[in-house]
């Protein structure tokens, strides 16, 4: 069994407990997977091309194959849950075992960056 980070595994189980057919249909479009997003590192006089890897969102997540992205802080694909995933949550935000740390506005990029900031 894979076993994802436990913020992750938090909201999903309290997702597949709560929401209707239509609302798993739409989660299972934007499943968390294991993503790498390869990235140029400069500095010292060289250049190396490296990857971080970390949780993904299935549809909102999808990197062209190839590409590479100028630095670590310019990785702009959601992390998973997406804006989408912590949508779907807003609904139970007044259930007792919901976290606000799940609402949409606290959506990141890979890189760490808050997906509502501006470039």
């Amino acid at each position: 069994m894979v076993r994802l980070d436990p913020f992750v595994e938090e909201l999903l189980g309290f997702l597949l407990t709560r929401i209707d057919e239509k609302g798993f249909n739409h989660l299972v479009a934007h499943e968390p997977r294991g993503t790498a997003a390869p990235y140029l590192e400069t500095g010292g006089g060289r250049a190396e091309t490296r990857a971080t890897y970390f949780t993904g969102c299935a549809t909102c997540s999808r990197i062209p194959p190839g590409s590479l992205f100028t630095s670590y802080l310019h990785i702009n694909i959601e992390t998973w849950p997406c804006q989408s995933v912590r949508t779907l949550a807003l609904p139970f935000a007044n259930d007792p075992d919901y976290d606000p740390a799940w609402r949409p506005e606290f959506a990141v990029f890979a890189s760490g960056k808050p997906v509502r900031a501006r470039w």
